[in-house]
């Protein structure tokens, strides 16, 4: 590209042009905005240029060579400005009227080209010339239909030859598009010609010259680029959806929220995201380039929204409070067609695998569709399409209904023309469990072992509910948790109650007692009373249907480790926290006061935590956050005239670090009790750990080793401050060996199943020995073991080993906790409320065996 000298300011004042533009992009708007050249060089941190030549420096392009110019034209593409930190100015240097450094531009709306379009541009200023001809080509990019290619050509003189100039320069919003609106292809060429007669230019103030559209050329492929259009949209909204789901996450709630794009520019400090691609600067999904939201989306799981401090004029507190009924969302008819989506009672539901969405929204459906359906249902166009929507209306129309079995030739035909959201306001809750019920019979029969787990609670309406869970192993080794039965117990409540309504559930299902392994209880005295509890019951039951059956019974382990970890309760420690948590939470005033306080110290927490003593975890946390925060607390209530002497003597600090870091060692052993599916080999290998740490913990003590008691560690201050909490090891320790001597019983059992090629033989049951040394010398499955482990090494036992298979099975069926139970009582806590407390117990056992 050659260009006179004449010329050269032509180049400068594109180049100001597009570092306005730039300028004004890195501030969050699509306007051009005037560059502080001195602000800038005067403090080279407040705002970074990347992408200008290595080892040229920033500066007005005044000062700039014509080599240079027309390199940063030739590669602006990779030009942008990055704030750190915002100058303040008048309006924010955002708001007030820019004017480009060359020109007024002013274009009439497309719908209106009948007439001609004129362009006024002034001459410059330097030299005095005005423009005689511009021929503008607008083409769309290759990547991004947002994005324009201008060449502009000027003559001097008639006798020059015309040089081209090439600039890139992104569309404002405030330009009205062509392309949106007259619904003509982007790759339409708009050239503008001006008069080559010197006497065109008239003698205004202004000193400018009118231009006329002569020809207008437009490709007719109006599929692609409302195709391409389509996609850029799709993508600006998976960005959004996006960054609103991650900055939800931020704040504490599970579903997006709208995110303050402005705010966090022109606020820093405020919300920190990590995770963004390598040269990719955070702001609204409306001024990203499509390969950088394209970037963000492969980076997605990386990228996180951290909130430091509260952004000013936004109340966080309130954005949890979603209202959806209020958004005034409404499900539209073409969706049904577009997405294969229907409304049912309210809720966008699809065809195609009974998904239901939460929010009417175009976007959730199409993504929807897209995700999981859009490859196998693309195909269908046109008239297919329609066919194939009423096949699947249809089908679900059967699928509201249930199997035919229940539903009967009467009932059909009252239900043929019934839309779907008819359908499933009269569809009995129960029909809908119905082939549930059905599958869990079928299920059970292939059972060869299976175990039961019985545990109660009371709900709303003061009715004691018990639940019994099943647990059973087939032929192959898998292994199936289900809810059996929900009971709600009148009257008393005596092991012979008991034990009457769980006959009568297993009754219901035709299940083998001969099959039955072992229950799992609490260890409440109706359950395992020696004399009338339900364990001794279910015993006596199993002795009578098959002699050589042995009954276990398992005492939940969760529910020991939780008695356990009482005797730790240290009441000179607990009642301290729990009376200064409570008087500082349960008023207003001082909760306030509090927050405001620990956000001033900047702590990394922004309040306490209640203690409840029903939760397994609670006493853990509560203290830990309290031991964290004892500085600012002893503060605040020293200036709230309550002053605690306890948190400043050394020995009570002392109690609370080592209540503190016991209490988070056993909530590390609850939480790996925790869990479905869990094997009861492997809980019990749990509990044998942590039996092996109290001794090592007691013989560090005995040494003042805190290596393990990182919080007695930080405020000890002698060496025999650990050989005051010997005592309460031992203690500890003794009371796990007393409430788990039930594994201890089954012990050979449990090792047998879970390390059958290092078993002594002479520990094993005379009955399974000869299968057992067999096991043992067979290389094959001594390498399958070492490489799958338990329990999926049984899937590769052969048949030739059938005693060893059904021990195998059996231990396999066990529960080692009531967690599963605990669990659903926590469903039906959330779901059985004052509202819905008068459904029928048929009604409440359908809906709990579809939430489980």
């Amino acid at each position: 590209m050659q260009i006179d000298s004449g010329e050269a300011e032509i180049l400068r004042t594109a180049v100001e042009d597009y570092f306005c533009f730039c300028y004004g992009k890195a501030l969050g708007t699509t306007a051009m905005v005037p560059v502080p050249y001195e602000k800038i060089l005067r403090d080279p941190g407040a705002v970074v240029v990347q992408g200008l030549p290595e080892g040229m420096a920033f500066q007005h392009p005044e000062n700039y060579g014509l080599a240079t110019l027309k390199w940063i034209l030739e590669n602006k593409a990779g030009i942008s400005f990055i704030i750190n930190r915002p100058f303040l100015g008048p309006a924010s240097q955002l708001g007030g009227p820019v004017v480009g450094a060359d020109a007024k531009r002013s274009v009439t709306s497309p719908s209106e080209s009948c007439g001609p379009i004129s362009v006024k541009t002034e001459p410059m200023e330097d030299t005095g010339t005005a423009v005689k001809e511009v021929a503008v080509s607008v083409k769309k990019e290759s990547e991004d239909p947002n994005y324009y290619r201008y060449n502009i050509q000027e003559n001097q003189h008639p006798c020059v030859s015309s040089e081209v100039i090439e600039m890139e320069l992104p569309m404002e919003d405030s330009i009205p598009r062509v392309t949106s609106e007259t619904g003509e292809d982007p790759e339409a060429e708009v050239k503008i010609e001006g008069s080559t007669n010197s006497s065109s230019i008239t003698n205004s103030a202004a000193g400018v010259e009118d231009l006329n559209i002569v020809q207008v050329t437009i490709p007719d492929n109006e599929k692609e680029r409302l195709s391409s259009i389509e996609k850029i949209k799709q993508l600006r909204e998976q960005v959004n959806d996006l960054f609103s789901r991650k900055f939800g996450e931020a704040i504490g709630v599970d579903f997006p929220v709208k995110v303050p794009y402005r705010k966090i520019t022109f606020n820093p400090g405020c919300v920190v995201i990590d995770g963004m691609p390598p040269g990719v600067v955070f702001k609204a999904p409306g001024y990203l380039e499509i390969s950088s939201m394209r970037r963000i989306l492969d980076a997605a799981e990386f990228i996180k929204f951290t909130v430091i401090r509260p952004l000013p004029g936004l109340e966080l507190s309130n954005v949890g409070k979603r209202k959806i009924d209020q958004e005034g969302r409404v499900f539209q008819e073409k969706w049904e067609r577009a997405y294969f989506f229907v409304e049912v009672q309210n809720i966008p539901t699809c065809l195609i695998c009974k998904q239901s969405m939460s929010v009417s929204k175009e976007y959730n459906l199409r993504r929807h569709y897209q995700t999981n359906h859009s490859k196998h249902y693309d195909q269908y166009t046109e008239k297919m399409r329609d066919e194939k929507l009423h096949e699947l209306k249809k089908g679900l129309r059967k699928y509201l209904l249930g199997s035919s079995e229940i539903v009967g030739p009467e009932q059909k035909q009252a239900f043929a023309n019934v839309s779907p959201n008819e359908t499933a306001a009269v569809q009995p809750i129960e029909d809908m469990a119905g082939n549930l019920w059905e599958k869990l019979r079928e299920k059970i029969k292939s059972f060869v072992a299976y175990s039961i787990a019985i545990d109660e609670i009371t709900d709303i309406n003061n009715t004691t509910q018990l639940a019994i869970f099943i647990r059973g192993v087939d032929e192959n080794f898998d292994v199936s948790e289900e809810l059996l039965d929900t009971v709600p117990m009148t009257g008393t409540k005596s092991g012979n109650e008991i034990f009457l309504r769980v006959e009568k559930s297993l009754k219901k299902f035709n299940i083998d007692w001969s099959k039955l392994v072992s229950v799992a209880s609490t260890g409440t005295p109706a359950m395992v009373d020696v004399n009338d509890g339900l364990v001794t019951k279910l015993k006596s039951k199993v002795a009578m249907i098959c002699k050589d059956s042995d009954l276990k019974s398992v005492c939940c382990i969760i529910h020991p480790e939780s008695l356990c970890a009482q005797k730790l309760k240290m009441d000179h420690v607990m009642s301290v926290v729990v009376n200064s948590v409570n008087w500082i939470c349960s008023r207003g005033l001082n909760h306030s006061e509090f927050t405001t306080l620990l956000y001033e110290l900047d702590s990394q927490y922004g309040s306490l935590l209640y203690y409840t003593e029903i939760k397994w975890l609670s006493r853990g946390l509560v203290l830990k956050r309290f031991f964290e925060s004892l500085e600012e607390i002893d503060s605040f209530m020293s200036s709230r005239g309550k002053p605690l002497p306890q948190l400043s003597s050394q020995d009570w600090i002392r109690d609370l670090a080592f209540l503190v870091d016991m209490t988070m060692h056993l909530n590390t052993l609850n939480i790996s009790l925790q869990g479905h599916s869990q094997v009861v080999t492997q809980m019990y290998d749990l509990i044998r750990a942590f039996l092996a740490k109290l001794c090592l913990w007691e013989t560090h003590l005995a040494r003042n080793n805190l290596a393990h008691f990182p919080t007695l560690k930080s405020v000890s201050r002698n060496e025999s401050d650990g050989l005051n909490y010997i005592p309460k090891i031992v203690e500890l320790k003794t009371e796990f060996q007393k409430r788990l001597s039930d594994f201890k019983l089954y012990e050979s059992d449990l090792t047998l199943f879970s390390s059958p090629f290092s078993v002594k033989i002479e520990s094993v049951h005379e009955a399974l020995q000869m299968e057992v040394i067999d096991l043992q010398c067979n290389t094959v499955l001594k390498t399958k073991y070492d490489k799958v482990g338990v329990p999926e090494f049984y899937k590769y036992l052969w048949s030739s080993y059938p005693k060893y298979r059904i021990h195998c099975a059996k231990i396999l069926s066990m529960f080692g906790s009531t967690y599963i139970c605990e669990q659903l009582f926590s469903i039906m806590k959330l779901s059985k409320t004052k509202y819905c407390s008068q459904l029928k117990d048929s009604q409440w056992d359908s809906m709990l065996h579809i939430a489980t």
